[in-house]
């Protein structure tokens, strides 16, 4: 018997803020594949479709992630964690109440792209736009690769993006960020050079800080926010299922 079937893995994919699991369907297509079972709930605030985005908060989202968790581990497996972007937030929060067996994650969200350039912080620049304007419309999905972009603009589920649901997003970073350090949970995290959504940076401070004696840094160089989609994806699905199976070792530092 292979070592896969005598250690079997749970997979649960936590998506993005404003999105859903559309934003990471070639990862959990591969997943699905390789023989894993995998549960990618739709986070409260996401069901859509619809023209507006509502607003949520992170405390429903963290609910759902652990209410999927649980109905994984019951069946015995271990249970690892693949979030993507809000989700790869969720996900840290989620191994410091759960006993986590690994996380991916893919651009995880520590910090806005830019948001730097701006003497103010983003939570009280963005709570003065939202009394005025609660919603703002969605951007063009953050993808280099022309050829499918039309396609995840076609499964966005909303026309606009909550400023409140972006504000508790925020409220989770500050939470999650003085946490980091005694997070001991096996990490790989995936970021694009080109990342025009989070910052690139602080996946590096992620690297730097988190507890766990094993942990990687991988960066796409040619590839936006959505990595699943991107010009780099062949290598994202590619480490991603290496690293769950552990068929490749971790380099416990920057990889390119």
């Amino acid at each position: 018997m292979s070592p896969e079937r005598e250690n079997p893995l749970s997979c649960l994919v936590l998506h993005g803020l404003g999105g859903g699991p559309y934003e990471v369907a070639p990862i959990i297509e591969a997943l699905k594949a390789d023989g894993l079972k995998v549960s990618a709930p739709i986070l409260p605030g996401h069901e859509g479709p619809g023209p507006v985005m509502p607003s949520s908060s992170w405390r429903d989202w963290i609910a759902a992630a652990i209410q999927a968790f649980d109905e994984l581990a019951v069946e015995g497996a271990p249970v690892a964690v693949v979030g993507f972007s809000t989700g790869g937030t969720l996900a840290l929060e989620l191994s410091t109440l759960r006993p986590v067996a690994c996380q991916v994650l893919l651009a995880p969200f520590l910090g806005i792209r830019f948001s730097r350039m701006i003497p103010v912080a983003p939570a009280v620049y963005l709570r003065a736009i939202a009394r005025v304007m609660p919603n703002l419309w969605r951007r063009p999905p953050a993808v280099r690769d022309r050829a499918v972009r039309g396609q995840v603009a076609r499964a966005s589920e909303f026309r606009t993006f909550s400023l409140g649901a972006t504000l508790s997003a925020l409220e989770l970073i500050e939470r999650v960020k003085p946490m980091v350090p005694n997070i001991a949970t096996p990490t790989l995290i995936l970021q694009g050079r080109l990342d025009t959504v989070v910052e690139p940076r602080d996946a590096r401070w992620l690297l730097e800080h988190l507890g766990s004696s094993r942990k990687d840094l991988v960066i796409l160089p040619r590839s936006d926010h959505l990595l699943a989609y991107d010009r780099d994806r062949d290598e994202v699905i590619r480490r991603t299922l290496d690293f769950l199976r552990g068929r490749a070792p971790i380099a416990g530092g920057l990889s390119h």
